[in-house]
């Protein structure tokens, strides 16, 4: 594992004796005859002010291995002059024009330097451990706990040890110092995670300036002042706080100066066992990050752990907070699946088990299949037998299990976003990111401006909060790029729009061609399925398409309005990619569902038409067997096609990038392996430039993904109950295909500090909510479960569905036809039926609405009022019954709240007498010897005598009659607070403050 460290010169110590710095960061750029002067220095001015601040700096060519800072020689280079390779790449680098050499430039953040970071951007860091944390169990996780299959390696991924955690503060050093080597380990270089690492080096680079006339002028004027420590100080203090439009590593990247910069994965050796890997991190300790990678890959990525659980506290630790937190989210909706598709094939079966016995269908099929039915959409005239599949098709799924399985699924979307508040909760309690909730940034790198924003935005201001100096853009100039924005989107929606009108012209058209034409009567028959499912597939491919174009033109739209920070831009993007997608993918579902249903009329009135073609209409069945089909396609397509190109397109563009874009590289690459030793050919910084680069957007698509598939699990349930089941088995691959992505082909991402899932949770509540809406109307609307109970309970005599089917339908006089329905078709019959309640043409105002009809719609329009009622009482009483932590939880973030209260009251005093620290500690020990923790909560007794200033603080022994029962919390906090006061009260008069 040497190639993830840093060398230092080996001035009397042997090779074996190296000092150890691991790369925490590796910045790249080009050498060769496109590297400007004023790129050079700008570079120059970057890389001198991280040293001023405390980095440690080397540069490596990617030819030959040779080492370019200051004097420092390798015993890589030693191996490379040994094979004779030295001359080569003289004579390589002496042509700069033939090809452009690589250079990689890689960082260390010592560990004083991290904690300096960790000061200036408030992250929290452990003083205590938290010895009864309040981690209560999923309900999912007492089921998983009955299956050893689902369970992970303790003994590569132990349990996680919890901490009180608070912000670092250089004054209370000694409260945080017990822990530094102890940890993670037996070493410092442990006690940051690798995603904390990244996170302040990155969050420093982006802050660094690169302005010449800047770095010159802070050479000179720091020249001779203190120590290298103060004057580090004094650099990482200007850093923070200065106001620069020329900072920042984004705005070199934009400038070309640099071509790349990343965090270093940790080595991946495919080929090692595991239990050669937890031998490893036995004899290797110090250095177990080492394996963090390898870990992952063989007990989480891999397609073979489909069934276990994941290691979402070690996935934090590598990756970050916001990518173990999509992970937490697919986990818990993979689990929350599980209902709705044990319904949905309850559904299922009962609809093949009932279908034979349903009066309905049979008739349809059987007793009344020569019933002769009108033309519709320019179709000749038609035997009501032709409807049969669809008709068995829609009994599948609208039967009378239907409702029960709607209104249970329905109440679950919306209590849904609860259960996740719950889990979401408690990660943020095990994690302690509830500071982040209302605004906190602890980890600052999300309200850093953007470069786009620092580049283009001349305008500045003085913050009314801070009284800084910095770059603003006027709310008029906002407001237009905002309008002008939305406007393009909604020309795309009108785009999409249009494209599932063409769809709907094709639909009809094939229908015509296929009945005016000697098409044989096989294909006639079934027509309108063939129309169906080429339609829905012409559909699929529309939306792919249409959806690659829009990505591009929304990150355009998204750049050109210039957000400030990332939070902003990431949240205007996504909102853009929402509707766009929402209207791409849901236009022709909605289409089918509402709107085509109310284009019935009867054949000889043709009020509905487009062009020379009449409107589509339903079946005699309905629609939602069309509906169905509609969703089938969709939902399977896009889901096995996402998961096709997820997996191929990764691997495609890593082959790309090696063979066209970066192949001079490459081969620079391959040529030195085939001249030196195996484990100097191989190294991290080189590997990880050729694999796909972690953007703002790869993790927004994963969720785009999930949501779009969310709104088809529960908008259109009814319709289509197998859709939940279908989710779920693409999901349990999609966890594993997303890992193995992150872990294998992307380059390793910044980690960011988040506390929740962002815009994402406000879109899942707006679709949780019309999913009530949607649902309601299907099955009022839609389907003919209305109608059935009005035929049961006011027309039928013995409440069955006799005869229902003739309810349904309405004569029409033949001879209005016109000639062309009837050249085809032979029947002495006088009357046709159509699906629909009117009047019949003997009447005296023949073919219009009859009383059935407003019956019927009265009855719809009353369950449609009920079922939504019900549905939100359901939802509003899950969110009162359903708490988000519980007491002990509460207890223990009000003790972590009150232990970092207490060490901030003290601070002045300590740091104008450090003597009180050694007291402060010693008062520590005596209450952590009397801490006694209990199931149900902790108490703390406290009770100090002091006589005079060198009378050291004492305890007492309690007695079994002293011995209490925690009372509430608001007792023990005004029990510690007294005890705290009178200890600084004591000091502040031992001083004579």
């Amino acid at each position: 594992d040497r190639q993830l460290y840093l060398t230092t010169p080996n001035v009397g110590r042997t090779n074996d004796c190296r000092q150890r710095r691991r790369i925490d960061f590796v910045l790249v750029y080009s050498l060769g005859v496109r590297d400007s002067i004023i790129n050079k220095q700008r570079r120059q001015a970057f890389q001198h002010n991280l040293e001023s601040v405390g980095f440690k700096i080397e540069e490596q060519d990617i030819v030959g291995g040779l080492e370019s800072r200051h004097d420092d020689v390798n015993h890589e280079n030693n191996e490379i002059i040994a094979n004779g390779l030295f001359n080569r790449h003289r004579r390589q680098s002496k042509q700069p024009q033939q090809q452009s050499v690589k250079r990689f430039v890689r960082l260390h953040a010592p560990f004083e330097l991290l904690l300096e970071l960790a000061e200036k951007t408030r992250m929290k860091l452990p003083i205590e451990e938290n010895r009864t944390p309040s981690v209560p169990k999923r309900p999912f996780d007492y089921l998983m706990s009955w299956l050893p299959f689902t369970q992970i390696d303790r003994t590569m991924f132990p349990p996680e040890q919890y901490y009180f955690l608070a912000e670092y503060d250089k004054t209370l050093r000694y409260r945080f110092e017990p822990l530094f080597d102890t940890l993670r380990g037996n070493s410092r270089d442990l006690y940051f995670t690798p995603a904390q690492r990244s996170r302040l080096v990155y969050d420093c680079l982006l802050r660094t300036p690169f302005d010449i006339a800047t770095d010159i002028e802070e050479r000179q004027s720091l020249r001779g002042t203190g120590d290298a420590r103060e004057r580090r100080v004094l650099e990482l203090e200007k850093i923070f706080t200065a106001f620069s439009t020329s900072s920042g590593i984004e705005l070199l990247l934009r400038d070309q100066v640099y071509d790349d910069c990343y965090p270093l994965h940790a080595p991946l050796l495919k080929n090692i066992e595991p239990h050669m890997i937890s031998s490893w991190i036995m004899t290797k300790g110090e250095h177990r990050n080492t394996f963090d990678r390898m870990k992952l890959w063989w007990h989480w990525s891999r397609i073979s752990n489909v069934f276990k659980d994941q290691p979402i506290n070690h996935i934090k630790d590598y990756f970050g907070e916001h990518v173990a937190l999509y992970f937490c989210w697919l986990r818990w909706y993979i689990q929350m699946l599980i209902l709705p598709c044990i319904l949905g094939l309850s559904v299922f079966f009962y609809g093949l088990w009932a279908v034979k016995h349903d009066v309905p269908t049979n008739d349809i099929c059987y007793n009344l299949a020569h019933t002769i039915m009108c033309p519709r959409s320019h179709r000749q005239l038609w035997t009501l037998g032709e409807d049969c599949l669809y008709a068995k098709m829609a009994f599948l799924f609208d039967n009378k299990a239907t409702v029960g399985y709607a209104a249970i699924v329905t109440v679950w979307s919306t209590l849904f976003l609860s259960a996740w508040d719950v889990a979401e909760y408690q990660f943020q309690y095990e994690w302690d990111t509830f500071d982040l909730i209302d605004g906190g940034n602890g980890g600052s790198d999300l309200d850093e401006p953007r470069p786009d924003f620092k580049r283009k935005v001349r305008t500045t201001r003085v913050n009314p909060i801070t009284g800084v100096v910095e770059q603003y853009m006027p709310a008029r100039e906002r407001c237009a790029k905002s309008v002008s924005s939305f406007s393009i989107v909604a020309m795309m929606i009108c785009l999409v729009l249009s494209f599932v009108f063409g769809v709907v012209l094709y639909r009809i058209s094939l229908k015509a061609a296929i009945s005016s034409t000697r098409t044989p009567e096989l294909v006639r028959r079934y027509s309108p399925h063939v129309a169906s499912i080429t339609g829905a597939c012409i559909n699929l491919v529309v939306i792919i398409a249409l959806s690659s174009l829009y990505e591009r033109l929304a990150i355009w739209l998204t750049d050109y309005e210039i957000h400030r920070t990332e939070k902003d831009y990431e949240n205007a993007l996504t909102l853009k990619m929402f509707l766009f997608q929402f209207v791409n993918f849901y236009a022709s579902i909605f289409y089918i569902a509402f709107i085509k249903p109310w284009f019935a009329n009867p054949p000889g009135v043709e009020s509905y038409k487009i062009g020379k073609y009449k409107t589509e209409e339903c079946e005699a069945s309905g629609c939602l067997a069309e509906l169905s089909i509609q969703l089938l396609v969709i939902l399977v397509g896009k889901q096995v096609i996402n998961n096709l190109f997820e997996v191929g397109m990764v691997k495609f563009w890593t082959f790309f990038r090696k063979i066209l874009v970066h192949r001079n590289a490459f081969k620079q690459m391959r040529y030195r392996r085939h001249h030196t030793l195996h484990w100097y050919s191989k190294r991290p910084q080189e590997e990880d430039f050729m694999l796909e680069r972690w953007t703002t957007t790869t993790l927004f698509y994963e969720y785009l993904e999930l949501i779009i598939q969310y709104g088809f699990v529960t908008m259109f349930l009814v319709a289509f109950p197998l859709a939940p089941l279908c989710a779920f088995l693409n999901n349990i691959v999609e966890i594993r295909i997303d890992a193995n992505k992150f872990v294998c082909d992307v380059r390793r991402p910044v980690a960011k500090k988040v506390a929740d899932i962002g815009i994402w949770r406000l879109i899942i509540a707006a679709i949780s909510k019309l999913a009530i809406l949607t649902n309601g109307l299907l099955i009022a609307l839609t389907s003919d479960f209305v109608p059935r109970l009005v035929y049961q309970y006011s027309r039928s005599s013995n409440r069955t569905l006799v005869n229902y089917v003739n309810f349904t339908l309405s004569a029409y006089e033949i001879n209005h036809l016109a000639s062309s329905s009837l050249n085809k078709f032979n029947t002495t019959s006088i009357y046709c039926f159509y699906k629909d309640h009117r009047t019949p043409p003997w009447d005296s105002k023949p073919y219009q609405t009859n009383h059935d009809y407003y019956v019927i719609m009265v009855a719809r329009l009353a369950f449609l009022i009920v079922f939504e009622h019900v549905v939100f009482v359901c939802l509003k009483l899950g969110e009162v019954l359903m708490p988000l932590l519980s007491q002990n939880a509460k207890q223990q973030i009000a003790r972590k709240n009150f232990m970092v209260q207490t060490m901030h009251w003290g601070a002045h005093l300590y740091e104008k007498n450090p003597e009180l620290i050694e007291r402060d500690m010693q008062r520590i020990v005596d209450c952590n010897a009397q801490h006694r923790y209990s199931h149900g909560g902790y108490e703390l007794i406290y009770d100090i005598k002091r006589t005079t200033r060198q009378q050291q603080p004492t305890t007492r022994n309690i007695s079994q009659d002293e011995y209490r029962r925690p009372g509430s919390l608001k007792e023990m906090k005004a029990d510690l607070t007294r005890a705290l006061q009178t200890i600084l009260s004591e000091d502040i008069i031992d001083l004579g403050i």
